[in-house]
Protein backbone atom coordinates (compact mmCIF):
# COMPACT_ATOMS: atom_id res chain seq x y z
CA UNK A 1 0.00 0.00 0.00
CA UNK A 2 2.75 2.45 0.94
CA UNK A 3 4.71 1.43 -2.13
CA UNK A 4 1.71 2.30 -4.36
CA UNK A 5 1.22 5.63 -2.56
CA UNK A 6 4.88 6.53 -3.08
CA UNK A 7 4.65 5.68 -6.77
CA UNK A 8 1.53 7.79 -7.09
CA UNK A 9 3.20 10.76 -5.40
CA UNK A 10 6.25 10.41 -7.67
CA UNK A 11 4.09 10.34 -10.78
CA UNK A 12 2.10 13.36 -9.55
CA UNK A 13 5.31 15.27 -8.91
CA UNK A 14 6.63 14.46 -12.40
CA UNK A 15 3.37 15.57 -14.03
CA UNK A 16 3.37 18.78 -11.98
CA UNK A 17 6.97 19.56 -12.95
CA UNK A 18 6.21 18.90 -16.62
CA UNK A 19 3.18 21.20 -16.54
CA UNK A 20 5.20 23.92 -14.80
CA UNK A 21 7.97 23.68 -17.40
CA UNK A 22 5.40 23.85 -20.18
CA UNK A 23 3.76 26.91 -18.61
CA UNK A 24 7.14 28.64 -18.22
CA UNK A 25 7.96 27.93 -21.87
CA UNK A 26 4.62 29.38 -22.91
CA UNK A 27 5.25 32.48 -20.80
CA UNK A 28 8.63 33.02 -22.47
CA UNK A 29 7.15 33.00 -25.97
CA UNK A 30 7.04 36.56 -27.32
CA UNK A 31 3.70 37.96 -28.50
CA UNK A 32 3.06 38.01 -32.26
CA UNK A 33 4.63 40.98 -34.00
CA UNK A 34 2.59 43.91 -35.30
CA UNK A 35 3.57 43.10 -38.88
CA UNK A 36 2.36 39.50 -38.57
CA UNK A 37 -0.89 40.69 -37.00
CA UNK A 38 -1.49 43.13 -39.86
CA UNK A 39 -0.71 40.42 -42.39
CA UNK A 40 -3.13 37.99 -40.69
CA UNK A 41 -5.85 40.65 -40.59
CA UNK A 42 -5.47 41.38 -44.30
CA UNK A 43 -5.68 37.71 -45.25
CA UNK A 44 -8.62 37.08 -42.92
CA UNK A 45 -10.82 40.06 -43.79
CA UNK A 46 -10.09 40.55 -47.48
CA UNK A 47 -10.54 38.32 -50.50
CA UNK A 48 -7.53 37.21 -52.50
CA UNK A 49 -8.63 39.55 -55.33
CA UNK A 50 -7.76 42.54 -53.14
CA UNK A 51 -4.33 41.22 -52.18
CA UNK A 52 -1.09 40.92 -54.08
CA UNK A 53 1.49 38.61 -52.55
CA UNK A 54 5.11 39.64 -52.94
CA UNK A 55 8.29 38.12 -51.55
CA UNK A 56 11.03 40.20 -50.03
CA UNK A 57 14.38 38.86 -48.85
CA UNK A 58 12.84 36.93 -45.95
CA UNK A 59 9.13 36.24 -46.33
CA UNK A 60 5.93 36.62 -48.32
CA UNK A 61 4.00 39.84 -47.72
CA UNK A 62 0.38 40.61 -48.55
CA UNK A 63 -0.04 43.99 -50.28
CA UNK A 64 -3.48 45.63 -50.27
CA UNK A 65 -4.55 46.41 -53.86
CA UNK A 66 -7.43 48.39 -55.41
CA UNK A 67 -7.93 48.86 -59.13
CA UNK A 68 -8.71 52.25 -60.69
CA UNK A 69 -12.44 53.02 -61.04
CA UNK A 70 -12.44 56.12 -63.27
CA UNK A 71 -11.19 56.93 -66.73
CA UNK A 72 -8.78 57.96 -67.94
CA UNK A 73 -6.40 55.89 -65.88
CA UNK A 74 -3.79 58.24 -64.38
CA UNK A 75 -1.22 55.86 -62.95
CA UNK A 76 -0.13 53.95 -59.88
CA UNK A 77 0.10 55.12 -56.27
CA UNK A 78 2.00 53.17 -53.60
CA UNK A 79 1.03 54.02 -50.01
CA UNK A 80 3.63 53.53 -47.26
CA UNK A 81 2.09 53.58 -43.76
CA UNK A 82 3.94 55.05 -40.82
CA UNK A 83 5.51 52.83 -38.17
CA UNK A 84 2.87 50.43 -36.79
CA UNK A 85 0.11 52.17 -38.79
CA UNK A 86 -2.50 49.60 -39.79
CA UNK A 87 -3.60 49.58 -43.46
CA UNK A 88 -7.12 48.59 -42.34
CA UNK A 89 -7.74 51.15 -39.58
CA UNK A 90 -10.17 53.95 -40.40
CA UNK A 91 -7.60 56.68 -41.02
CA UNK A 92 -6.30 58.87 -43.82
CA UNK A 93 -4.27 56.00 -45.22
CA UNK A 94 -7.25 53.64 -45.64
CA UNK A 95 -9.36 56.53 -46.98
CA UNK A 96 -6.81 57.33 -49.68
CA UNK A 97 -6.45 53.69 -50.63
CA UNK A 98 -10.11 53.62 -51.71
CA UNK A 99 -10.73 57.26 -52.69
CA UNK A 100 -7.78 57.51 -55.09
CA UNK A 101 -9.21 54.72 -57.23
CA UNK A 102 -12.10 57.08 -58.05
CA UNK A 103 -9.48 59.54 -59.32
CA UNK A 104 -8.08 57.01 -61.80
CA UNK A 105 -5.24 55.39 -59.85
CA UNK A 106 -4.38 51.82 -59.01
CA UNK A 107 -3.43 51.87 -55.32
CA UNK A 108 -1.08 49.55 -53.47
CA UNK A 109 -0.76 49.77 -49.68
CA UNK A 110 2.50 48.19 -48.58
CA UNK A 111 2.28 46.92 -44.97
CA UNK A 112 5.28 48.12 -43.00
CA UNK A 113 7.76 45.83 -41.20
CA UNK A 114 8.39 45.61 -37.50
CA UNK A 115 10.91 47.60 -35.53
CA UNK A 116 13.54 44.87 -35.37
CA UNK A 117 15.49 46.47 -32.54
CA UNK A 118 12.76 47.19 -30.03
CA UNK A 119 15.45 48.05 -27.45
CA UNK A 120 16.24 51.06 -29.64
CA UNK A 121 13.41 52.98 -28.00
CA UNK A 122 15.42 55.03 -25.58
CA UNK A 123 12.79 57.11 -23.86
CA UNK A 124 9.47 58.88 -24.31
CA UNK A 125 9.92 62.61 -24.72
CA UNK A 126 6.88 64.75 -24.00
CA UNK A 127 6.54 67.99 -25.92
CA UNK A 128 3.79 70.57 -25.76
CA UNK A 129 1.70 70.88 -28.91
CA UNK A 130 1.72 74.36 -30.52
CA UNK A 131 -1.83 75.10 -29.44
CA UNK A 132 -0.94 74.28 -25.81
CA UNK A 133 -4.10 72.19 -25.61
CA UNK A 134 -2.42 68.82 -25.26
CA UNK A 135 1.00 67.19 -25.10
CA UNK A 136 2.54 64.89 -27.67
CA UNK A 137 4.59 61.84 -26.68
CA UNK A 138 7.43 61.26 -29.13
CA UNK A 139 9.30 57.92 -29.06
CA UNK A 140 13.04 58.32 -29.56
CA UNK A 141 14.62 55.55 -31.66
CA UNK A 142 18.25 54.57 -31.99
CA UNK A 143 20.14 54.80 -35.27
CA UNK A 144 20.20 50.99 -35.35
CA UNK A 145 16.42 50.71 -34.96
CA UNK A 146 15.84 53.21 -37.78
CA UNK A 147 18.40 51.54 -40.06
CA UNK A 148 16.91 48.07 -39.50
CA UNK A 149 13.42 49.36 -40.17
CA UNK A 150 14.58 51.26 -43.27
CA UNK A 151 16.32 48.20 -44.72
CA UNK A 152 13.22 46.05 -44.26
CA UNK A 153 10.94 48.77 -45.68
CA UNK A 154 13.10 49.26 -48.78
CA UNK A 155 13.32 45.48 -49.30
CA UNK A 156 9.52 45.31 -49.35
CA UNK A 157 9.23 48.27 -51.69
CA UNK A 158 11.81 46.86 -54.11
CA UNK A 159 9.95 43.53 -54.17
CA UNK A 160 6.76 45.36 -55.14
CA UNK A 161 8.59 47.62 -57.59
CA UNK A 162 9.76 44.60 -59.61
CA UNK A 163 6.11 44.06 -60.49
CA UNK A 164 5.24 47.71 -61.07
CA UNK A 165 8.31 48.43 -63.21
CA UNK A 166 6.95 46.11 -65.89
CA UNK A 167 4.22 48.67 -66.59
CA UNK A 168 6.61 51.12 -68.19
CA UNK A 169 4.01 53.48 -69.66
CA UNK A 170 2.37 54.31 -66.31
CA UNK A 171 3.31 57.04 -63.85
CA UNK A 172 4.28 55.85 -60.35
CA UNK A 173 3.83 58.02 -57.25
CA UNK A 174 4.67 57.24 -53.62
CA UNK A 175 2.59 58.53 -50.70
CA UNK A 176 4.47 57.95 -47.43
CA UNK A 177 3.53 58.75 -43.82
CA UNK A 178 5.50 59.62 -40.69
CA UNK A 179 8.84 57.90 -40.14
CA UNK A 180 8.36 55.80 -43.27
CA UNK A 181 8.21 59.06 -45.24
CA UNK A 182 11.44 60.30 -43.69
CA UNK A 183 13.30 57.05 -44.28
CA UNK A 184 12.02 56.69 -47.84
CA UNK A 185 13.18 60.24 -48.56
CA UNK A 186 16.65 59.25 -47.31
CA UNK A 187 16.55 56.31 -49.72
CA UNK A 188 15.49 58.42 -52.71
CA UNK A 189 18.15 61.02 -51.86
CA UNK A 190 20.77 58.39 -52.78
CA UNK A 191 19.33 58.40 -56.33
CA UNK A 192 18.57 54.68 -56.68
CA UNK A 193 17.93 53.21 -60.14
CA UNK A 194 14.15 53.22 -59.91
CA UNK A 195 11.48 55.09 -61.83
CA UNK A 196 9.33 57.17 -59.46
CA UNK A 197 7.59 60.26 -60.83
CA UNK A 198 6.42 61.86 -57.58
CA UNK A 199 6.82 61.59 -53.82
CA UNK A 200 4.16 62.87 -51.42
CA UNK A 201 5.23 62.92 -47.78
CA UNK A 202 2.68 63.32 -44.99
CA UNK A 203 4.12 64.42 -41.62
CA UNK A 204 7.60 63.29 -42.69
CA UNK A 205 9.87 62.87 -39.69
CA UNK A 206 12.59 60.73 -38.16
CA UNK A 207 12.30 59.75 -34.49
CA UNK A 208 15.94 60.50 -33.78
CA UNK A 209 17.15 64.04 -33.15
CA UNK A 210 20.31 63.81 -35.25
CA UNK A 211 18.67 62.03 -38.19
CA UNK A 212 15.69 64.38 -38.09
CA UNK A 213 17.98 67.41 -38.32
CA UNK A 214 19.30 66.07 -41.66
CA UNK A 215 15.85 65.35 -43.09
CA UNK A 216 15.37 68.80 -44.74
CA UNK A 217 18.54 68.26 -46.76
CA UNK A 218 17.46 64.74 -47.75
CA UNK A 219 14.08 66.00 -48.95
CA UNK A 220 15.81 68.56 -51.18
CA UNK A 221 17.91 65.85 -52.84
CA UNK A 222 15.20 63.42 -53.98
CA UNK A 223 14.84 63.23 -57.76
CA UNK A 224 11.04 62.95 -58.05
CA UNK A 225 8.76 65.95 -57.71
CA UNK A 226 7.94 66.37 -54.02
CA UNK A 227 4.79 67.47 -52.18
CA UNK A 228 5.57 67.91 -48.48
CA UNK A 229 2.34 67.89 -46.41
CA UNK A 230 2.12 68.74 -42.72
CA UNK A 231 -0.62 69.58 -40.21
CA UNK A 232 -1.06 72.68 -38.07
CA UNK A 233 -0.98 70.55 -34.90
CA UNK A 234 1.62 68.08 -36.14
CA UNK A 235 4.46 66.48 -34.20
CA UNK A 236 7.21 68.88 -33.06
CA UNK A 237 9.63 66.71 -35.06
CA UNK A 238 7.76 67.91 -38.16
CA UNK A 239 6.99 71.51 -37.23
CA UNK A 240 10.51 72.31 -36.04
CA UNK A 241 11.97 71.55 -39.50
CA UNK A 242 9.35 73.13 -41.78
CA UNK A 243 11.29 76.35 -42.45
CA UNK A 244 14.53 74.43 -42.95
CA UNK A 245 12.88 72.25 -45.58
CA UNK A 246 12.01 75.30 -47.69
CA UNK A 247 15.50 76.76 -47.25
CA UNK A 248 17.21 73.53 -48.35
CA UNK A 249 14.90 73.23 -51.36
CA UNK A 250 16.00 76.72 -52.45
CA UNK A 251 19.66 76.00 -51.74
CA UNK A 252 19.66 72.83 -53.89
CA UNK A 253 17.41 74.37 -56.55
CA UNK A 254 14.69 71.78 -56.13
CA UNK A 255 12.15 73.71 -58.16
CA UNK A 256 9.51 70.97 -58.02
CA UNK A 257 9.31 71.09 -54.20
CA UNK A 258 5.90 72.12 -52.83
CA UNK A 259 4.83 72.45 -49.22
CA UNK A 260 1.22 72.39 -48.01
CA UNK A 261 -0.22 72.92 -44.54
CA UNK A 262 -3.49 71.28 -43.56
CA UNK A 263 -5.18 73.36 -40.89
CA UNK A 264 -6.33 70.99 -38.19
CA UNK A 265 -5.50 67.58 -36.78
CA UNK A 266 -4.61 64.56 -38.83
CA UNK A 267 -7.44 62.31 -37.65
CA UNK A 268 -10.27 64.60 -38.77
CA UNK A 269 -12.28 63.22 -41.76
CA UNK A 270 -12.30 66.59 -43.52
CA UNK A 271 -8.51 66.56 -43.43
CA UNK A 272 -8.48 63.23 -45.27
CA UNK A 273 -10.58 64.78 -48.03
CA UNK A 274 -8.35 67.82 -48.26
CA UNK A 275 -5.25 65.64 -48.36
CA UNK A 276 -6.75 63.78 -51.30
CA UNK A 277 -7.49 67.08 -53.06
CA UNK A 278 -3.95 68.41 -52.53
CA UNK A 279 -2.42 65.13 -53.64
CA UNK A 280 -4.42 64.71 -56.85
CA UNK A 281 -4.02 68.40 -57.73
CA UNK A 282 -0.25 68.11 -57.36
CA UNK A 283 -0.08 64.96 -59.51
CA UNK A 284 -2.19 66.45 -62.31
CA UNK A 285 0.16 69.41 -62.64
CA UNK A 286 3.18 67.20 -63.29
Amino acid sequence: MFKNSGLFLLLSLMVSLAMTAQANTAERQPPPSKASQFDSDLRYWLSSEKLLTIKDEEQEVAVLFSEYMATPKRGIIVLLPGIEQSPLYNNGLSYLHQALTDDGYDTYTLPVPDLIDSDGIVEGMIEEAPNNMKSTVIPILSELALDNYKAALIARFEALYKTLALRQQEHIAIVAFGNSAGLFAEYLATLPSIRVDALITVSAQLANAQRNSHLPASLSLVAPALLDVFYTFDSPLVLDTIDERRRWARRNSKLDYRQRELFGEQHQPLQHQRLRKELTGFLRRL
